[in-house]
């Protein structure tokens, strides 16, 4: 059933790109008859206008893409900031703008399924009972659709040339093709997108304050600090029923990262083992980043090769490792991989190393101390020097 979805999925959209691409040439050559027919041309030279056209076009719709990555994480800041939140991070593609205690800092940080991000943390004007989601989600399609509707009146209204209006019929395009994308509710990979995060915020009021939560608590460890020393309030423990409900999913992933911190590691496989049951079902994205730390959490507590060896698939391998240098837990899982599971120290030592030199490069560096406090549990439990500025200092990060 689910590879009978992702073939109608794959044939919806590689139907939808076919209908764009003979929409455009169709829009190209409306929009441009004009300045076509002005001058007589031979049947040849016609077909080489209409195709240096299409390649103009698609140059103007990759600029116009990146263009309104832009105005869409835009359009949340400004409806963030008009209703009670501050900013936190601003991401175009991998390149990221952060704002902590210590000013503005540039990072790099990715995440599969989105191309840009703009997170916005909660100031004193918002509370657990008045808690503004709607225009704050939708502020980028309204971006979009403005943008959009300018670039349509200015094709219209405006001449610029066959350039000039190759360029605003690109802009519109794409404006309402991001506007789609966005505003029409569905996942990507397992991440909501906007309209589906207003929807499911509208329907399920309780999830409201978890959303709010969320958000603090990437700000507290954006500013560096841990899981453990947050008000644990933010948390909680609400065993998961249903893989399809987004805010379930990643309230259950937070709490195991809790009881990770906390040095809980039973538990926290525990909650990995009941994420993972939902086999088929849990979002792609959430089953590799599971399925990672539950390699390492495995490793930590039981440490049965078969079942490692089961779970350390070369697509989670993959992942793991092309996301480690975002994601400083990765590194954590690859150290426990290389450290207990293959002996082999020098490797793991290259992780740790990593970790420890660019600790306070990763666009969360409470994450970063949660990871390094795992790496010295995983040197105890092998009894390997950890070699700390020149020695082993198991309670550096501290742990409880």
């Amino acid at each position: 059933m689910k590879n009978k979805r992702q073939l109608s999925g794959n044939i919806a959209v590689t139907l939808a790109c076919l209908i764009a691409v003979f929409g455009i040439v169709w829009l190209i050559t409306a929009v441009t008859h004009q300045e076509s027919t002005d001058v007589p041309v031979e049947n040849g030279a016609a077909r080489m206008i209409v195709i240096g056209k299409i390649v103009l076009a698609i140059l103007f719709a990759m600029l116009c893409g990146i263009l309104h990555v832009i105005l869409h994480e835009a359009g949340h800041l400004l409806c963030g900031l008009a209703t009670g939140y501050r900013m936190l991070s601003f991401r175009i593609f991998k390149y990221t703008w952060v704002h902590d205690t210590h000013g503005w800092h540039g990072k790099k940080y990715h995440v599969a399924g989105t191309l840009g991000q703009c997170i916005m943390v909660p100031t004193d004007r918002i509370t657990d009972h008045n808690i503004p989601y709607f225009w704050y989600n939708l502020g980028g399609v309204l971006m979009n659709l403005i943008v959009a509707a300018t670039a349509g009146i200015l094709l219209c209204i405006v001449e610029t040339g066959v350039v000039g209006r190759v360029f605003w019929l690109m802009m519109a395009c794409v404006g309402v093709l991001f506007a789609g994308m966005n505003g029409i509710p569905w996942t990507m990979n397992g991440v909501s997108n906007d309209g589906l995060t207003i929807l499911t915020l509208a329907r399920k009021p309780e999830w409201r304050i978890h959303f709010l939560n969320i958000m603090r608590i990437v700000g507290e460890q954006s500013n560096g600090r841990r899981l453990k020393d947050m008000p644990q309030t933010w948390f909680n423990d609400q065993p998961l029923t249903s893989a399809t409900d987004y805010f379930m999913t990643l309230n259950r992933m937070i709490y195991m990262s809790l009881q990770e911190d906390k040095g809980h590691l039973e538990k926290a496989r525990e909650i990995a083992e009941e994420m993972m049951a939902f086999d088929g079902q849990l979002p792609p994205i959430f089953a590799l980043e599971v399925g990672a730390e539950r390699v390492m959490l495995e490793l930590m507590t039981s440490n049965r090769k078969e079942v490692v060896d089961t779970l350390w698939t070369e697509s989670l391998q993959k992942y793991t490792l092309t996301n480690s240098p975002y994601s400083p837990i990765k590194l954590a899982v690859l150290y426990a991989v290389e450290l207990i599971h293959h002996q082999d120290r020098a490797q793991a030592e290259t992780y740790r190393q990593t970790l420890e030199r660019n600790r306070n490069a990763f666009t969360m560096p409470g994450e970063a101390a949660t990871a390094l406090y795992l790496i010295d549990r995983q040197c105890q439990m092998s009894n390997v020097k950890c070699q700390f500025e020149a020695n082993c200092n198991c309670d550096r990060y501290d742990a409880p």
